[in-house]
C-alpha cells in the first residue's frame, strides 16, 4: 500500500478492514480487498499535536464488544499552549457508515502532562481481563531527570489499566487523572487502590518504563510483552 503518511499503528475489528494509524491524526482503512480508502475512519488532525517526531495519534484499540456498541479508543497528544502538552486517551463511536467514524463523539477518558516531546508511549490495547491498558513515557528528555518511571505519584514511565465498562464509584474512580472527567473505573487488582488522593496513583498497573512505545498480549498464554526503548546502549522487552 503507499500513499500513506508516517503510520504508526495498525490494528484491525474482527473483521477483514485493517486500520492505520497516521501520526498527525488520521486513521485509514485498507478494505478486505487490500484498497487504501480515500476517506479517512478519523480526522482529528485540528485536535492533535504533532510538532515532534514522537508526538501524535500513536495507539488505536477497539472495544472487545466493537461489534455491538461500535466504540474504540486513540492515544493522542495535545497542545494547550506554552508548556502545557498533554496526552490523551480518548473514546469514538463509528457512525452509520462503518468506514466512517462520528468526530463529535469524542468522550475523554484519561489526561496527563507532558514536560517534554518526547518519551510518550501512545500504545493501548484491551486485555484477556477486558480493561484497557494504556502505554506512557517517562516524560521525556533524557535519563528520565524527573524520576518519573520509579515515582508512584504519577501516571509516567508506567502501564496503565482502566475499566472502561463501569461508572465510578465513590473509592474507584479517577486518581491521577487531570482532565476533570471520571469515564472509567480502577480495577481493585492494579498496583495501587487506596481510592482517590490515596498512596500512588491507583490506574498504575507497572511502574519503571522509559517509552514503552508498543505491547502486545500473547492471545494463547495471556502474556503480556513490553517493548521498551532503552537510553543509547539497550533496547528492552520485558
Amino acid at each position: 500500500i503507499t500513499g500513506l503518511n508516517a503510520p504508526v499503528a495498525v490494528t484491525h475489528a474482527g473483521d477483514q478492514r485493517l486500520f492505520i494509524v497516521e501520526r498527525a491524526g488520521h486513521i485509514r482503512i485498507i478494505d478486505g480487498n487490500g484498497n487504501l480508502l480515500p476517506m479517512p475512519f478519523l480526522d482529528i488532525a485540528n485536535r492533535v499535536d504533532d510538532g515532534s517526531s514522537e508526538m501524535g495519534l500513536l495507539g488505536l484499540a477497539f472495544h472487545p464488544n466493537y461489534a455491538a456498541n461500535g466504540y474504540f479508543y486513540v492515544y493522542y497528544t495535545r497542545d494547550l499552549g506554552s508548556g502545557l502538552d498533554r496526552s490523551r486517551v480518548a473514546r469514538f463511536q463509528v457512525s452509520v457508515d462503518p468506514n466512517i467514524a462520528d468526530e463529535n463523539s469524542e468522550l475523554v477518558i484519561v489526561e496527563f502532562a507532558q514536560p517534554f516531546s518526547n518519551h510518550n508511549g501512545g500504545d493501548v490495547h484491551f486485555g484477556p481481563d477486558g480493561y484497557l491498558y494504556i502505554a506512557s513515557g517517562d516524560g521525556g528528555s533524557g535519563g528520565d531527570p524527573q524520576d518519573f518511571a520509579q515515582n508512584s505519584a504519577v501516571l509516567l514511565g508506567k502501564l496503565l489499566r482502566v475499566d472502561v465498562d463501569g461508572a465510578p464509584g465513590a473509592n474507584d474512580g479517577p486518581d491521577c487523572d487531570i482532565s476533570g472527567h471520571a469515564n472509567y473505573r480502577v480495577p481493585a487488582s492494579n498496583a495501587f487502590n487506596d481510592g482517590i488522593g490515596g498512596q500512588g496513583c491507583d490506574e498504575i498497573y507497572a511502574t519503571g518504563l522509559r517509552n514503552p512505545w508498543r505491547f502486545s498480549f500473547d492471545r494463547q498464554t495471556g502474556d503480556l510483552w513490553i517493548a521498551d526503548v532503552g537510553q543509547g546502549d539497550y533496547e528492552e522487552i520485558d
